[in-house]
């Protein structure tokens, strides 16, 4: 069991969702041209299966009732302070075909879904070293904010991040997740999901109804109690931050 829990806290801590509202939108050909000469110049690049993600738009669309405001979008995070996130280029590519992503503000990007058999086996890449970048679901009702954050919309992600990453698990050990409830449903207090702020965390409160409680935080991160059904969706966790 304690393996299992350390496994998890290692594979399912989710980055920071930075409060934006962009509009995304595929690149038009010309930026495209740029675009695939910024990735293909890259010597192993960081990457995701496009299979992989479209089974995240699966469990979104499954369990939207979690966060029924909120649209699905992504957000590229840096592994290490060192990497370089200005100019990211993002690519979908197949043997077949290829196209340009746009990224928004804070390397926020919207999927393009449905594009038919020339992407069944396709990847989404990016400019940057392989294991550079997190690929994170960005999930935000209307009045969240970096300092405002909806229990709903962090249990929605947490769904939306273990369908896209599950698989890439050794079978064994995604099916003993899986029966002990999986990361956001985890049986055990050892295993948790946690979310990153901006910045170092000074307080976390969760709060619905008149009634609060206390968050776990440490340092950027900080644990909302996906798990306890006490908690509505609509309960808000308020955070503060330390001056760094």
């Amino acid at each position: 069991m304690r393996a299992i829990a350390g496994l998890l806290l290692c594979l399912c801590g989710a980055a920071v969702q930075a409060d934006v509202d962009t509009d995304q939108a595929v690149e038009p050909s010309g930026q495209d041209a740029a675009a695939s000469v910024s990735v293909k110049g890259i010597r192993d690049p960081d990457w995701k299966p496009y299979g992989a993600m479209l089974k995240g738009v699966k469990r979104f669309e499954e369990k939207h009732a979690l966060a029924p405001g909120a649209e699905l979008r992504f957000i590229l995070e840096p592994r290490r302070a060192d990497v370089d996130m200005h100019a990211i280029a993002l690519r979908l590519e197949s043997d077949e075909a290829g196209m340009a992503i746009l990224l928004g503000e804070h390397n926020i990007f919207s999927l393009p879904v449905g594009q038919g058999p020339l992407y069944e086996k396709a990847e989404l890449t990016v400019n940057r070293k392989a294991g550079s970048v997190r690929w994170i679901p960005y999930i935000r009702s209307a009045a969240t904010s970096d300092t405002i954050r909806r229990l709903g919309d962090l249990r929605l992600a947490c769904e939306v991040h273990w369908a896209i990453d599950k698989d890439s698990l050794p079978f064994a050990m995604r099916t003993a997740m899986g029966a002990l409830g999986g990361p956001c449903n985890f049986v055990s207090q050892k295993g948790t999901y946690s979310f990153a702020g901006p910045r170092r965390i000074a307080t976390a409160t969760i709060s619905f109804n008149g009634k609060s409680a206390p968050v776990p935080f440490s340092g950027s991160s900080f644990t909302p109690p996906l798990r306890e059904r006490d908690w509505s969706d609509d309960s808000v966790i308020e955070l503060t931050f330390g001056h760094d």
